[in-house]
């Protein structure tokens, strides 16, 4: 099971009430285990060294890019193997003198035809960041895209993003098309491209947008005050591309989404594939505590954490290390008939109500599931329908149970 994807694409509601300009979803790859879009390019190279039956990985790319594929070798039990080339002397407080190889000495025409000699003499596999690497920032690059357009379907009118590592904006382009030709759009998206202001812009289109650099702080600002995002500023400019056209009077009422390559939230939340790091009974605990007012018995509490465990999905929020909130999504096993995934329980901590984990929970379990879930609500909690309603939920039907 991969451990990188499926990011949250979450509705900024507080950006939308700030610039009028319909809806905004941000796709934050920064929830990725590493937190980087690179997570899942270095998570697919890793899968297919191990087809090849490396076990060494030659690494040699940016330093995101070594640092996050380095820890999926190192997690698939491989060996990372790290060059250091003149200039390149960050790299040495970061990995084990048993773990590199010293060309700093030795002058190199081509250091890809010289690492590509090496691994294919050491058996091991290459990669070398924008040369053996753009076939996985291609399929990353096209999951997100399905990810967004799969979720939002018909509603999206504008995508921005920061072009470079990780993605490629021809694919980006081609899967759109792909989705409005197969008639599962009936208007491709616009997609637009940012950079800052210093750099220069591979091409002179429309659809690229260079950023000032006032609009950018600006931007960011927005994000870690009223989004309270977790983002590095050169990791910015999709959103800042975005909040600029909007104070230059140019994006018009719509759906607007924006990919950011690093973004987190404060929260945490963790997809629990077993019980090693939280006992079954501590998640039965949280569960009846945080949902004390709705709990069922005991005996229904565990086997819905069975389930979700074992079919389904069990996501708990954290914030500064100490948990706040729990989601138990169980499998009902349909396709079809009703919606795959049921939403058993979800609840918080009493002193974090109000601050948004139990939104974030929900947003999550909607893209682990593919939004193919339902879950059930108390007729008289009227605050709660409301912002399932907002989520994208709908009333179907009231459920009724044979009590005999």
């Amino acid at each position: 099971m991969r451990k990188s994807g499926k990011t949250p694409l979450f509705r900024a509601r507080k950006l939308e009430k700030l610039l009028d300009v319909g809806e905004i979803y941000i796709k934050l790859e920064g929830a990725n285990p590493q937190g980087h879009i690179l997570d899942r390019v270095s998570e697919m190279i890793v899968m297919e060294a191990e087809s090849q039956g490396a076990k060494e990985v030659l690494i040699m790319g940016s330093q995101n890019f070594t640092n996050i594929l380095k820890y999926y070798v190192e997690l698939a039990e491989l060996k990372p193997v790290i060059p250091i080339f003149k200039n390149e002397k960050w790299k040495v407080p970061k990995i084990g003198q048993d773990n590199y190889l010293d060309f700093r000495d030795e002058y190199t025409v081509s250091p890809y035809e010289l690492l590509k000699r090496i691994a294919e003499e050491s058996k091991a596999y290459l990669a070398y960041e924008g040369m053996t690497t753009g076939i996985f920032a291609e399929i990353t690059t096209d999951e997100i895209m399905n990810e967004i357009l799969n979720r939002l379907q018909s509603k999206v009118d504008n995508i921005y993003i920061q072009g470079g590592t990780g993605f490629n904006v021809e694919t980006a382009r081609w899967s759109i098309y792909k989705h409005w030709i197969e008639g599962k759009i009936p208007t491709p998206p616009a997609l637009f491209t940012a950079q800052s202001v210093k750099g220069k812009l591979q091409y002179e289109a429309a659809t690229e947008i260079n950023v000032e650099e006032e609009y950018l702080k600006e931007a960011i600002k927005l994000l870690r005050t009223q989004v309270h995002l977790k983002l590095k500023s050169s990791e910015a400019l999709g959103f800042g591309a975005f909040y600029q056209s909007v104070k230059q009077g140019l994006v018009e009422k719509g759906v607007h989404v924006i990919i950011l390559k690093d973004a987190k939230t404060e929260v945490k939340i963790d997809n629990l594939n077993d019980f090693d790091d939280v006992s079954k009974k501590q998640l039965v605990n949280y569960t009846r505590e945080w949902l004390a007012q709705y709990a069922d018995s005991l005996g229904e509490t565990e086997d819905a954490i069975l389930n979700a465990n074992d079919k389904g999905f069990i996501l708990l929020a954290s914030r500064n290390g100490e948990y706040e909130g729990v989601c138990i999504i169980v499998n009902l096993g349909f396709e079809r008939f009703i919606p795959t995934y049921h939403l058993a329980y979800i609840g918080t901590r009493s002193t974090s109500k109000g601050r948004g984990l139990g939104t974030e929970l929900i947003q999550k379990a909607i893209e682990l599931t593919d939004g193919k879930l339902s879950l059930h609500v108390d007729l008289d909690n009227k605050g709660a329908k409301k912002l399932y309603e907002k989520l994208g939920f709908v009333h179907c039907y009231n459920r009724m149970l044979y009590k005999g």
